[in-house]
């Protein structure tokens, strides 16, 4: 990726050059992480924006569906998965999310975005965090049996879901 950015501040705060990405070098090789510490940071600092599903699913209190899905994130072009503000001009173009790019984007998305994110997000600086949090989201891909095929999404009317709890409890008498 190529791209300059002037000096000076973007959308609240940051370095706007890309020498803030200094710590993730252009031949970035990902280092051992700890999936099991990326998902407890990805709950901390991303899951209440971004769903881990296909079909971008909430499954948390408090948590919106601003942003992408992040199932299958590693290898995809950025603006593929739909995002719950269509109108939204705020998108990232031009990235393809590999290592390098998702660590970057981590750290400060405002300047890997060019400023167009509409995310109240400041960047995760710490760098280990960031590769545990690339090692988990590697996990969320379709050898993922758990997330690739999920249970029923439950009716969001009350009479549908009462209806079906008490279809299964006849089944169940029988």
């Amino acid at each position: 990726m190529s791209f300059e950015l002037g000096g000076g501040m973007v959308a609240g705060g940051g370095a706007t050059s890309l020498s803030a990405f200094d710590d993730v070098p252009p031949d970035f090789e990902l280092p051992p992480g700890s999936v099991k510490k990326g998902e407890k940071y990805f709950k901390k600092y991303c899951a209440q924006c971004h769903s881990i599903y296909p079909d971008n699913r909430i499954t948390r209190a408090g948590q919106t569906q601003l942003g992408p899905t992040m199932f299958n994130i590693y290898g995809r072009a950025s603006g593929m998965e739909e995002i719950q503000n269509k109108l939204a001009p705020e998108r990232v173009d031009g990235v393809l999310w590999l290592e390098g790019p998702l660590m970057n984007y981590m750290k400060n998305p405002r300047v890997l975005a060019q400023g167009r994110v509409q995310m109240n997000f400041r960047g995760i600086p710490d760098f280990q965090t960031r590769v545990d949090i690339v090692h988990y989201l590697k996990t969320l891909d379709w050898d993922n049996e758990e997330l690739a095929n999920p249970p029923e999404k439950p009716s969001s009317l009350p009479p549908v879901r009462w209806l079906r709890n008490m279809s299964k409890r006849s089944e169940n008498a029988e």
